[in-house]
């Protein structure tokens, strides 16, 4: 059909085509707010208090183990508490540090300078955040520390350096693997490494706060983003965080 040579056409004609452009303009926005309207309900919505904030199962920084690990090897002759070999394996407790506190009550306690076996773990306190303590086997009838099972095997010979190194900087230190092996991984492990395999493990499977957080609300987002800790009653002591296992390994109440 030819274009109408009539003005008063032409002019209906180009009205007709800017309603049509129109009509086209206004389908295709609501159909793209009504896509963006769906995919942002199927997303959850995660805002900042909710959100676990950097969980630290491992540190969100590399940290570089030392080449040279000095003398790590301890002395059972002087531990405070000493051996208890008799003393029944009823449960695990797993300890947890919290580290930029336990650095700053060390450099406290000791004039601002930190000890050289926390010097790994204390002089890269910004990158590291819960670390582990160690994996203790506990007895259910134990009224003081003394009481656990400790140094069941005696004075342990120090442990190879490269088995040492596979497990920093969960445990961010030669002197603290060695010490919680003799001390307490003895009493329920038949190897060294097996011992140490299992709390990184049971480290790993954690969500943990990238803040430090009071023990109330340690606890509450411990529960609310660790479901396996939902009806568990955990336990805390200054800078530590204790979750403790029966002898299969399921979550538990820790002693009140």
């Amino acid at each position: 059909m030819k274009p109408s040579k009539n003005p008063k056409n032409r002019t209906i004609q180009q009205l007709i085509a800017l309603v049509v452009i129109g009509i086209f303009a206004v389908v295709t926005w609501f159909n793209n707010e009504q896509k963006a309207s769906k995919e942002s309900e199927s997303k959850p919505a995660i805002t900042k208090s909710s959100e676990p904030n950097n969980t630290t199962a491992q540190p969100t920084t590399k940290v570089d183990v030392p080449s040279q690990l000095g003398n790590y090897d301890t002395n059972m002759a002087r531990d405070n508490l000493g051996q208890n070999k008799n003393a029944s394996v009823d449960y695990y407790m797993l300890a947890l540090s919290w580290s930029p506190s336990f650095c700053e009550n060390q450099r406290n306690k000791n004039n601002g300078e930190i000890p050289q076996h926390l010097a790994f773990q204390c002089n890269q306190a910004a990158q590291l955040g819960w670390v582990i303590h160690g994996l203790w086997p506990q007895s259910a009838t134990a009224r003081d520390a003394s009481d656990h099972p400790r140094f069941c095997q005696g004075d342990l010979p120090k442990l190879p350096e490269s088995l040492i190194k596979q497990y920093m900087p969960e445990s961010p230190g030669a002197s603290l693997l060695q010490g919680q092996w003799e001390k307490h991984g003895a009493c329920a492990f038949n190897s060294a490494e097996d011992y140490f395999a299992k709390q990184k493990q049971l480290f790993r499977s954690l969500n943990l706060p990238g803040q430090e957080l009071s023990r109330k609300e340690l606890f509450a987002w411990m529960k609310k983003f660790n479901p396996q800790l939902k009806d568990a009653y955990l336990g805390a002591s200054k800078n530590e965080l204790y979750i403790c296992y029966d002898k299969s390994w399921n979550v538990m109440d820790c002693p009140r």
